[in-house]
């Protein structure tokens, strides 16, 4: 004679710890009742996603009650464990709006798929912008009605945020290539309005053009070494060289980590370039004056203009703006501009955890 099994909850043992942790649970007063019990389509759906080695979810029923794998643990940060088994508007109520769309589609019968798409999950207590490649297809009944929702998913934020680098980083080397030439122009023409002979003009010109080249290998260097914010500095004033003291600054000593270096260097590297071109600079006595100090978790830079041209706010933002509100946001902060008649003014105030080395 046959022996019948009885029924079997749908955790199995190799489905790691998403299905440790639900077969633990308490399911008597919960509106799907005892696993052993479940329709099979679910317990099914739950055995593939539990022991699948993808990210894969499923939810069931109107309330979309939630099930996922360890491979999609990983990518929720604090909403796991606690949110095993419940409706997915509950856990994902910060992003509803993004979801319920694609989620009502599927539950029609009409299976879904989106590469690199955008939304705001709260995974650290922070809703944040981060990117999906997923695919939502209907789990059916035996009666052929549409009872829940099987989906696989792949985080893309890496790439995005890598492309968007890239092409700030691209845009920045044409900007700054043509901020080069334009630096260059500026040192031979001081050079040659000040130099009472041509052998002090070439002297004067090799000196501040190796300024120059030594700045760019700063920006560019890859080495991974923190920095001195005073050096740093310097580095933006050594542009200026035989030119006299043109840019005072003073300061705490503050070592920064290699990538809020870079990004001080791009941004005084920006802001140089720009007093030169336009600012206190352009001129045989305008001067600059740098000055931080730290404020208890903050780091607060000032760049002040003296005795340049009169200054006019642009009418819309150029690249250098926008480059400089990039950079900002690398340091944990964000540049304050102020166009007085004086000179151009603009402070940053940088989260210390964003900027000092671990």
């Amino acid at each position: 004679m046959e022996t019948v099994l009885p029924p079997a909850r749908p955790f199995p043992a190799t489905g790691g710890e998403c299905s440790a942790i639900l077969d633990a649970l308490d399911w008597r007063s919960h509106p799907l009742g005892d696993p052993a019990a479940w329709p099979v389509e679910l317990k099914t759906a739950v055995r593939i996603c539990l022991t699948a080695k993808f990210a894969t979810m499923v939810h069931w029923g109107p309330e979309l009650f939630t099930f996922y794998n360890d491979a999609y643990a990983v990518r929720l940060g604090n909403k796991h464990p606690g949110h095993l088994g419940q409706p997915a508007k509950d856990w994902w109520s910060e992003m509803w709006d993004q979801l319920d769309p694609f989620f009502r589609k599927v539950l029609a019968g009409e299976s879904y798929y989106t590469e690199n798409a955008r939304y705001t999950p709260d995974r650290d207590g922070i809703a944040r912008d981060a990117y999906f490649t997923h695919s939502h297809s209907p789990i059916w009944s035996d009666s052929g009605e549409v009872a829940g929702i099987y989906l696989t998913v792949v985080e893309t934020t890496p790439q995005i945020e890598a492309e968007a680098r890239s092409a700030v980083l691209t845009n920045e080397l044409r900007h700054r290539m043509k901020n080069t030439m334009t630096i260059v122009q500026s040192i031979v023409n001081q050079a040659m309005r000040r130099a009472a002979t041509m052998q002090d003009a070439k002297r004067l010109i090799n000196d501040q053009i190796g300024a120059l080249a030594r700045t760019n290998d700063l920006l560019t260097r890859s080495d991974g070494l923190d920095a001195p914010l005073g050096a740093i500095v310097a580095s933006a004033a050594e542009i200026q060289g035989a030119f006299a003291n043109r840019l005072s600054s003073e300061g705490p000593a503050v070592t920064l980590n290699p990538k809020a270096a870079i990004a001080f260097t791009m941004m005084l590297h920006e802001l140089t370039t720009n007093a030169i071109k336009y600012g206190a600079l352009s001129n045989d006595h305008g001067r600059v004056e740098v000055r931080w100090q730290l404020d208890g978790s903050a780091l607060t830079l000032d760049w002040q203009e003296h005795d340049g041209p009169l200054v006019h706010a642009p009418e819309r933002s150029g690249f250098g703006t926008r480059l400089l509100v990039a950079l900002a946001g690398d340091l944990g902060g964000e540049p304050q501009v102020q166009y007085h008649a004086d000179g151009l003014r603009c402070t940053l105030r940088s989260d210390l955890r964003a900027i000092i080395p671990d």
